[in-house]
């Protein structure tokens, strides 16, 4: 208080400088408080095989170690801290309590993939050093029995805020098959209610069950953000194999949902007035097995929105309508630069079994759609996927998606494709007739690198375009497949035009 009084002047002044002497004191307050807090911020090792040291966390040597070094993690925990935990698997409970959660907090990062010798966050390879969360507490899953006592939810993101982050971790083996009262029945993998809003980037999902909703996760009036991440072989029980969401709003970017199963929405159910939006993801191998339908994704009710930009959708299977997608009572589908290719129901792959309005909105543009869909540029040729049979949905030689999509719808800050890869490459053999400035993007979750076509014509792939090559397109004239360069969906004169023009050496 001195030093205040000292630095009052003899003469009244303007009541401005006396609000400036308050804020320049409230901004000192504010910013020792931040020092406080980043003094009290650490980085918390973790360390399940760690048989020596203090225990403390506060170095590898010295890692929470143990059965419950994770759990012991979390609760010492503080916003601000980061949790960096070395490969291994970590179970929510060490006596079976099927209730207990590994428990995200606001502002706490937690990190798997570590080896157990970085100093930097970059170092981690979490691809390499698998660091696993499993639900099976007693470790005696098989493939088909022994999930009575694994945990209801691996993971619990309910109330946390979007600095709650989770990051390279395996999660594994939730079976929310409890009441519903308590939210027992949803969401194996991961529960977010109560208005939670966490991030959640390089995981992977799988093995997950329930009987409600949601085998990997449930989301209810509450956020997500989802970021290189892959839903694999869960079950959902009556909706949604990977994900049951109701009056959502979420995004997953650069995702994988694949061989999901649930009775309705094999892969996702957005319900309740929801909003999600998808970029760049791949839907593969889903399956709706009930009269519901929409394999890969269900939308409906209380104007439920989806939103997918250079999404993928193949392969997946309803046994009643829509293997792609159901849209159904006010829910509206948006897709642009999307691909639609295989999905199957009833009446085979038919356009009903690709995107069905079954009292919804589809608005569908820039898109590849088998069977043809009533949109701006929409297109039906063969996307030409490289290996469909081993889940190898890239786009190849003589695809109509490339260099075909629409820039502008692009969403913006989006660079890189479903593998990381760039998002725009030009192919310089392939005639740009999409929309923008080249390079223009390509349809569907993938983009092709130059280097995938470095000889368009080069048919029998010897590296030079020949009379080998004419004598290929030429047995294929009049048809679909070989010798279809520009992806129209014939083999014609304009494909003939394109070989002469690259004639000789690749």
């Amino acid at each position: 208080m001195h030093h205040l009084y000292h630095l009052r002047p003899k003469h009244p002044q303007h009541p401005i400088h006396h609000m400036k002497i308050r804020s320049l004191s409230a901004f000192s307050s504010f910013a020792l408080l931040a020092v406080s807090l980043q003094a009290v911020a650490a980085i918390r090792y973790v360390d399940a095989a760690l048989a020596t040291g203090a225990g403390t966390g506060a170095s590898w040597a010295d890692a929470y170690a143990g059965p419950t070094s994770l759990q012991t993690a979390l609760a010492a925990a503080v916003s601000g801290d980061e949790i960096w935990v070395k490969a291994g698997t970590y179970r929510p409970s060490t006596t079976g309590v099927r209730t207990a959660t590994f428990t995200m907090k606001s502002g706490v990062a937690i990190y798997g993939g570590f080896a157990g010798t970085e100093s930097t966050l970059s170092q981690r390879d979490w691809k390499t050093n698998v660091t696993i969360l499993s639900g099976d507490l007693l470790g005696n899953d098989t493939a088909t029995t022994n999930f009575t006592e694994n945990s209801y939810h691996v993971v619990l993101g309910s109330g946390a805020a979007v600095t709650a982050i989770l990051d390279g971790f395996t999660v594994r083996s939730g079976n929310a098959n409890g009441a519903s009262a308590s939210n027992q029945d949803k969401g194996g993998g991961i529960l977010i209610v109560s208005s939670g809003a966490p991030t959640v980037r390089n995981c992977i999902f799988a093995s997950h069950r329930c009987t409600f909703g949601g085998g990997a996760g449930y989301i209810f009036n509450a956020q997500a953000t989802f970021a290189d991440c892959e839903f694999n072989g869960n079950n959902g029980g009556s909706y949604g194999g990977a994900f049951d969401t109701n009056a959502v709003t979420s995004t997953f970017t650069r995702c994988i949902f694949r061989n999901n199963t649930a009775a309705r929405a094999g892969g996702v159910e957005t319900y309740g007035g929801g909003n999600t939006t998808y970029t760049n993801c791949l839907f593969a191998g889903n399956r709706a097995t009930g009269t519901g339908g929409g394999a890969a994704i269900w939308i409906g009710v209380s104007s439920s929105v989806v939103n997918a930009r250079n999404c993928t959708f193949a392969g997946n299977v309803a046994t009643s309508v829509a293997g792609g997608v159901n849209t159904t009572s006010s829910g509206t589908l948006n897709a642009s630069n999307c691909v639609f290719w295989s999905n199957s129901g009833p009446t085979g792959t038919t356009v009903a079994n690709q995107i069905n309005a079954g009292g919804g909105t589809n608005n569908v543009s820039w898109s590849i759609v088998q069977g043809g869909f009533t949109g701006t540029s929409n297109l039906s040729t063969d996307p030409k996927f490289v290996s469909p049979a081993t889940g190898d949905y890239t786009l190849g030689t003589g695809s109509s998606g490339i260099d075909s999509g629409s820039n502008s719808l692009v969403p913006a800050g989006v660079t890189t494709d479903l593998l990381g890869a760039a998002r725009f490459v030009d192919i310089p053999s392939v005639p740009d007739t999409g929309s923008g400035t080249a390079p223009i993007v390509d349809r569907g979750a993938y983009e092709l690198a130059s280097v995938e076509l470095p000889c368009l014509g080069d048919l029998t792939n010897n590296g030079i375009v020949d009379g080998a090559d004419l004598g290929a397109l030429l047995g294929g004239w009049g048809g679909s497949v070989t010798g279809d360069l520009d992806g129209n969906g014939v083999v014609n004169g304009a494909d003939l035009g394109m070989m002469l023009g690259n004639w000789g050496p690749c």
